[in-house]
């Protein structure tokens, strides 16, 4: 936020005890003050909103948490029960509905949903494209298994702010879902913390007060005013991972926090404000020339270098405590390294190169590097375990064919020779934009756009489908053009199009060429789908749904 010469960031949180049209700013959250030798210049006010706090998706462990998790003494039966449940189930979605469904759900966002939309449309599993894209998710969600990537119940990641009663004690956050407050033990952990004690046994506590300000707002966490700020870093909107798993809470012993033991260096270069025009000018081009072509990846190397010492250290037993308090020292130089490297551009200090004697000359196997050791720590087990699952893996069938809906209604010629054209001229200008360095796809699309101006209403509905095809077909092109016509008007250009992409397909025997008219049209063809089949439907929102299926 930009306000009379101050630049402020920060969580922008409902406070109903403000008066109409204020904000309220803490002195925490000034990123720059103003400066009174510019008191004469006029300036601007805006606010700028870059993220907002959304229902809870699907949460995920990740290498470092499993990492971490294991150190404070989870059992890796832990994880591996929830591997092998997760494997399990992966293998019945191209045959059981209800998997299908929830893998659909749970990888929604990658094609827009169509997937679900086709099986709660009662379109059979074994349609060529729907067969494709589970196989899609089912890669996937095992590639993320590999990468340590586990489903967590009773487990959120939330967006963080400061608690604005100050009745939080140092001990406590206000856990808020989507029945309202929680109480009771909750495992809270920041990302990317590697540090043994970023993840902490907090109690969750029920704050009255709170509603005064928020009201019913849903799914956050608040933290106290007071305390050590132990997580490395300001609260501004960050999301932390929330946990009221019963095994977690009951296995995992909690660490000291961490505290720097490095000395940050600051850097003693002049303020922008103490610079002339031509300096200033040189200090951006010469941060310019450094950031784009000397970039320094201090972060990652010193992650990668953690990962390794750390999963070697999962290993070992009490009888090498030496070995291991030797590996613990490394661990917490690699932990000062990270965060200063963080923090750095932040605090204006020099980013630290990572000392020779830290960085390991072979890596654990999951991690893919040319030089690898084998890890037998628990992620290495998680990997081997996906790994070996690979090759059981479903593979979809190779014969393409219709939909005997689709394929026998009757399609004018007319419709049949636009959409042929439309799909042949769009197909060979994105196949030339893919391969031509000087324009890509998205130019492309910008010139179809310009021309959109002067289309009339079939024109129109031209230009979405094959302009736009991440966007809903259904809900555009019938909501904006269309209004109370009905969808019975675009049957015959989804069905043209439609049998035009699969004899495409057939041709190239591919399948995954049938996927383009399902993201352009597939709410039209679910909907002519259903009609057909003289299905009865119900109209449900994807949240609600999302909740009964999924939990």
């Amino acid at each position: 936020m930009f306000y009379d010469g101050y630049a402020a960031k920060g969580t922008f949180l409902l406070n109903k005890k403000l008066p109409p049209r204020t904000v309220q700013v803490r002195p925490s959250m000034i990123m720059v003050s103003k400066d009174p030798a510019l008191s004469n210049v006029s300036t601007f006010g805006s606010l700028e909103v870059v993220n907002t706090r959304n229902p809870p998706k699907r949460t995920k462990l990740s290498r470092n948490l499993v990492a971490l998790l294991s150190y404070g003494g989870v059992p890796d039966e832990f994880f591996l029960d929830i591997l092998l449940n997760t494997l399990e189930e992966s293998k019945t979605i191209f045959n059981n509905k209800r998997a299908a469904l929830k893998v659909a759900l749970n990888y929604g966002d990658m094609d827009d949903h169509n997937a679900a939309r086709m099986i709660l449309a009662g379109i059979p599993l074994d349609e060529p494209h729907l067969q494709d894209q589970l196989s899609i998710f089912s890669n996937t969600e095992k590639n993320d298994l590999k990468a340590g990537r586990l489903p967590v119940s009773e487990s959120y990641y939330l967006m963080g702010t400061v608690d604005p009663t100050g009745e939080l004690k140092e001990d406590e956050v206000c856990v808020i879902l989507e029945s309202g407050q929680i109480s009771g033990n909750v495992l809270v952990y920041r990302n990317p913390g590697l540090h043994f004690g970023d993840i902490h046994v907090l109690k969750a506590t029920y704050v009255k007060a709170l509603e005064e300000y928020v009201g019913n707002s849903k799914y956050g966490v608040f933290f106290p005013q007071k305390g050590p700020r132990s997580l490395g870093d300001e609260i501004a909107g960050d999301l932390y991972f929330i946990s009221r798993n019963p095994e977690l809470l009951e296995h995992f012993k909690p660490s000291e926090p961490w505290v720097s033991s490095t000395p940050i260096n600051i850097n003693s270069a002049k303020n922008p404000s103490q610079l002339s025009p031509e300096e200033l000018e040189e200090m951006l081009f010469n941060m310019y020339l450094k950031t784009r072509f000397h970039a320094s990846n201090v972060v990652g190397m010193a992650a990668d270098s953690w990962l390794t010492i750390m999963d070697q250290f999962l290993t070992l037993g009490d009888e090498r405590a030496e070995e291991k308090a030797e590996m613990k020292k490394k661990m917490l130089k690699l932990i000062d390294i990270y965060y200063d490297a963080l923090d750095a551009p932040k605090q204006g200090a020099e980013v630290v190169n990572l000392p020779d004697e830290l960085k390991p000359d072979i890596f654990p196997h999951y991690l893919e590097r040319d030089q690898k050791f084998n890890s037998t720590s628990i992620l290495g087990m998680i990997y081997d375990f996906v790994h070996s699952h690979t090759a059981e893996e479903h593979k979809p069938s190779a014969e393409i064919s219709k939909l005997a809906c689709f394929e026998d209604e009757p399609v004018s010629d007319y419709h049949k020779k636009k959409w042929g054209r439309l799909y042949e001229k769009y197909r060979k200008e994105m196949i030339q934009a893919m391969g031509n360095k000087d324009e890509s796809a998205n130019e492309v699309i910008q010139r179809y756009k310009q021309a959109s101006s002067s289309m009339n209403l079939m024109d129109h509905v031209c230009f979405v489908l094959f302009c736009l095809p991440p966007i809903d077909f259904f809900l555009l092109v019938c909501q904006e053009f269309y209004g109370a016509a009905g969808l019975e008007e675009l049957y015959p250009q989804a069905l043209a199009l439609y049998n035009i992409v699969y004899d495409h397909a057939v041709k190239m025997n591919n399948a995954r060429n049938c996927g383009f008219v399902w993201k352009v049209a597939g709410p039209v063809l679910c909907r002519f789908y259903l009609e057909k089949t003289e299905e009865k439907s119900l109209v449900c929102p994807l949240g609600v749904f999302k909740k009964v299926l999924l939990g």
